[in-house]
This record gives C-alpha cells, structure tokens and sequence, in this order.
C-alpha cells in the first residue's frame, strides 16, 4: 500500500538586491516586467547572502512537516496539507499555533556586500527582518514588506531594521545562538504565523490558496568616483555619488568630473590638464576607500 503527502506553499520570502538588478542608472522597479525577467536570469541572492535556521527552527520544521527550499529569489517554505481544492485553503495536517514562530540567521556571503549596499554595519547590532516587531523596539519599528505593496511603493531594507546592541543580544540569546554562528551576522528573520500585520496563517489556522510573499529588499550604494590618472598627480572626483551596479553601464563625462591635485596648496585655476580625451569606467566595488564614514569607489585610468 502506498500514499502521497501533499504540500503547499506556507510562506515565501524575496530576497533582493538592486546591486544586482539595476542595469547602470536604470532601477530595477521602473524596468518593464519583460526586462525585469531578463534581469532575474543570472541573479542568485545565495551569492551575497546565506539563510541558515537556527537549530530550533530545524526541529520545528521536522516535527510540523515543514520543508524550507531555496530558489536563486530566496525562500520558500511548504506545509504538508490534507486534501483541498486547488483554490481553497487547506488544512495543516499538522496544526500550526498562531504564535508559532521560525527563526532564520541571515549570514554574509560575500566580503564587499557592505560596500555596494545602502547600509551602515554596526559591530554587535544587527538587522531584524520579520512579521512582527521585536519586543522593545519603539513603535514605528519597521515589518518586511509584501509582494503587492513593493511593486507599487518599493520600501528599502535601511538602518531602521537595525537593533540596537542590547535588543540585539537579547534576540540572540533568546534564540539561543552560539557565539559562533554569531560570526558574520548580518541579522535575523523572523516569521509568526499570525504575524502584525501580515498574517502567514488564515484566522482558522489553514494555508491560504494563495500564499504571501515577503520582500526583502536592499538598495545599492551610491559613492562618489575617484579616477587616478596614470603619472599624473591630477585625479578627479565625480560631483556626485554614483550608483554601484554589477549590469549595465554608467556615463561619465567631463561635465560630471571636479579636478584636484595631490598637492592641496596648488590652486584649482593653476590646474594644467585635459579631461577631455579620457574614457571613464564604472569602478570595481573591491576597490574603495572610505574617509570619515564616506565611501569612495576608486579607479585607475
């Protein structure tokens, strides 16, 4: 005698970086769906990110019959289900509490994610992704986003995700988190079934038809552009902070460029060079300095 298991998707979670996803100055968002697609084929966010679960949430994951899979957009998480028709909720063939929670530790994967990423790491503080507001968090702590809502009004993973030191031992310690697993933190996510305000569960504890999709989405950095010049002690700096992007190309021209010298004591209007005939790359993001908390992408022509 043999028998099927029937699973459908719980919960699925975006995650997404604009590094990666912009094409140069052109935004991922303002893309029409057919570019937005082109932009999907080779983006993978296990290149930048790692979400592993703590070791309770593996146990709950067994024992609930849950399974958690990974796809190149980030999550997806499956409930084993009784029998329902395909647009009707289904019943959890193992109940899930409303309070129930999973906990997941979002690890760096990659050493320049702090340079092209619009966000400030802070020693012993870490980021906090979830459904619900941590306990001790002021109110307008700020809840991941759905699919539906980013589309039309995308909000940006920033540094009010960020706990402070105390709330951010608290949350590790009461997720029981070794000191190692601590080690390339970047923070945690956290999914309640009946979450505030987006529920994973319906009011009755069954799986909805159609699942929610949580979005986590980071924007890319913008730094200012230093181009050394080779056997010159001119460089120039672009006026403005430009975007990081791995596709796509940014144009720069003289018009967006302030010469300088080594020599701080040689005056601008003594300046005795051409910016004309040069061409003027997009920089590679391992290659930045950063003065005074500000990050600066330099590149050598």
């Amino acid at each position: 005698m043999s028998y099927s298991q029937l699973y459908r998707t719980l919960a699925d979670v975006q995650v997404l970086h604009e590094y990666y996803l912009n094409s140069g100055s052109d935004s991922f968002r303002g893309m029409e769906t057919d570019q937005q697609r082109l932009m999907f084929k080779n983006y993978a966010f296990n290149g930048f990110l790692q979400v592993i679960p703590t070791a309770q949430t593996r146990r709950i994951l067994e024992n609930q019959n849950l399974l958690l899979r990974t796809n190149p957009l980030g999550l997806q998480l499956l409930a084993q289900v009784e029998p329902a028709l395909i647009n009707e909720p289904a019943k959890p063939f193992i109940p899930l509490d409303n309070d129930l929670e999973l906990h997941f530790l979002i690890k760096i994967g990659d050493p320049a994610f702090e340079i092209y990423t619009d966000l400030t790491l802070v020693k012993n503080e870490i980021f906090y992704f979830a459904n619900i507001k941590p306990a001790g968090a002021p109110q307008n702590f700020p809840v991941l986003p759905i699919a539906p809502d980013q589309e039309s009004d995308p909000e940006y993973i920033s540094n009010a995700y960020r706990l402070d030191e105390t709330l951010s031992k608290n949350v590790l310690d009461n997720m029981q988190v070794s000191p190692g697993d601590r080690f390339g933190l970047l923070g945690v996510l956290v999914l309640r079934m009946h979450g505030n305000p987006h529920q994973i569960t319906n009011n009755d504890g069954k799986v909805p038809a159609t699942p929610i999709t949580f979005v986590m989405e980071f924007a890319n950095r913008s730094t200012i552009w230093k181009y050394y010049f080779q056997n010159s002690d001119y460089y120039a700096e672009t006026t403005g902070p430009k975007p990081l992007t791995k596709n796509g190309y940014v144009v720069i021209d003289q018009s967006q460029l302030t010469l300088r010298n080594k020599d701080p004591e040689i005056q601008s209007e003594d300046y005795v060079f051409d910016l004309n005939p040069y061409y003027y790359p997009a920089p590679d993001v391992r290659k930045t300095e950063i003065e005074a908390g500000n990050f600066y992408s330099v590149i050598y022509i």
